[in-house]
């Protein structure tokens, strides 16, 4: 999910390419699951913190020229241009209304864990479906990944990261609470597939990450969470030949909107 950016200089080219990486890891699963809730040519599709775009672009292709994809963010300034088929929206998803009973498939990655209202902004999702439409949402779980060895100084550091602990509305660990949100909403045919993978510096399974850390650390300076003196050493060590380390875990949560 895309923020406004700006407080620091290059932070939104910082950002630009990171989205970029992460489209790069994660599309290839989204687009997966998408697949098996049956996108089809016709469809009505809600893509909430489009980011890039590149789900919406994606979507556009699946729906054809019958279907449309509504494709939200926050802030548009990531945005790519897109197909006739998708309109683009800058929306609050916590503020703003959505339309009732109006979308086959609602699908969110990486939103609700920066929304302070998740709770309420859930409902609002299974509100937008139709009856028999299914809400997607992916969502991460760092327990582990928060946890895991590494070297200091980056250890602490990436420990702050992880865990929200400098962003007071974050839950990084809302995926872990889905599933059960949707079985409370009477959602049916729920499922949950996860995956973890290796994350290595100068690819998009590592440089999502990277950057976003390139992006935190002045804020930390700032804070006195870290050092200036240790700013270009943690950014060495990630960046070091051969340097791996686990992802989270990502889930994707599947369930569908009963027909009465």
């Amino acid at each position: 999910m895309s923020k406004r950016y700006g407080t620091h200089e290059n932070e939104a080219e910082i950002e630009r390419e990171r989205l970029g990486m992460l489209a790069a890891v994660r599309d290839p699963r989204t687009f997966a699951a998408l697949e098996k809730v049956g996108v089809a040519p016709g469809m009505r599709v809600l893509e909430v913190g489009a980011g890039s775009g590149s789900v919406s672009a994606w979507l556009s292709g699946k729906v054809g020229s019958e279907g449309k994809v509504l494709s939200i963010d926050i802030d548009l300034q990531f945005h790519a241009h897109m197909p006739d088929n998708v309109i683009v929206q800058e929306l609050d998803i916590e503020n703003d209304p959505l339309p009732i009973e109006e979308f086959d498939i609602v699908h969110a990655r990486a939103v609700l864990q920066h929304v302070p209202s998740r709770e309420e902004v859930m409902p609002k999702l299974i509100s937008a479906l139709k009856p028999g439409g299914w809400l997607v949402l992916e969502e991460g779980q760092f327990l582990g990944f928060s946890e895991q060895g590494l070297s200091e100084p980056y250890r602490t550091v990436h420990k702050v990261i992880s865990s929200g602990s400098q962003d007071e509305w974050r839950d990084p660990n809302f995926g872990l609470q889905i599933l059960d949100r949707m079985r409370a909403s009477g959602l049916t045919e729920l499922d949950v597939i996860g995956d973890v993978w290796a994350m290595r510096p100068g690819e998009p399974s590592g440089e999502w990450w990277f950057l976003a850390l390139e992006r935190a650390i002045p804020r930390l300076v700032e804070a006195g969470i870290m050092d200036k003196s240790d700013e270009d050493i943690v950014l060495n060590q990630v960046r070091e030949p051969g340097f791996v380390m686990l992802s989270p875990v990502s889930m994707i949560t599947f369930g569908r909107k009963p027909n009465s």
